[in-house]
């Protein structure tokens, strides 16, 4: 006689019984959570780059350097389109009923996904190119350090990034618990 038995054990504190009206509030909670920090993050990023913006386009006609003016004037350029594309992307919606929940986190996650990546491109094209413009006007030096200081504020806004959409910890599936299997 063979016996098998499997025990397959939830998340700790799952032990529980959990109605589909507790998981559906759990999943709003945390919606409304990633809907905040989303947020949060759009504007902080949008200030940081927009006053990089703006410092930079004040100060490029106080200097009499040619090549630090147009490194201004460059990273002015950079920086509001950081702004702009920080206003843009990146929205996490709630919902009222459980399936609107369910759907939204799953939109949550694929528009995560896709920030995640698009901001990674084009923090890359965007720097790449005020790189290739100061080189042209500038010398290749002042580009380098252009694009590193550039692309470095862009990996920072890409890794700062709300992600917790992406493997979501609540889910309106089966409940988790405890379990027992067993063969004779």
């Amino acid at each position: 006689m063979l016996v098998v038995a499997a025990i397959v054990l939830g998340p700790p504190g799952v032990a529980r019984a959990e109605g589909p009206d507790d998981r559906c509030e759990q999943l709003r909670r945390r919606l409304e959570l990633e809907h905040d920090r989303a947020t949060r993050w759009r504007y902080t990023w949008a200030i940081v780059f927009g006053a990089g913006a703006l410092g930079q386009a004040i100060a490029a006609p106080l200097v009499n350097d040619h090549v630090q003016r147009d490194t201004l004037y460059v990273g002015a350029v950079n920086s509001a389109i950081g702004a702009a594309a920080s206003l843009s992307d990146l929205r996490v919606e709630v919902g009222a009923t459980c399936g609107e929940l369910q759907h939204n986190l799953v939109d949550a996650g694929r528009n995560e996904r896709k920030a995640f990546y698009l901001n990674h491109a084009g923090g890359l094209v965007i720097n790449l190119a005020a790189a290739l413009v100061l080189a042209h006007y500038t010398d290749a030096k002042n580009a380098a350090v252009s694009f590193a200081a550039g692309y470095a504020f862009s990996l920072a806004r890409i890794y700062t990034m709300p992600r917790w959409a992406w493997h979501p910890t609540i889910t309106l599936g089966p409940s988790p618990g405890v379990g027992i299997a067993a063969a004779f």
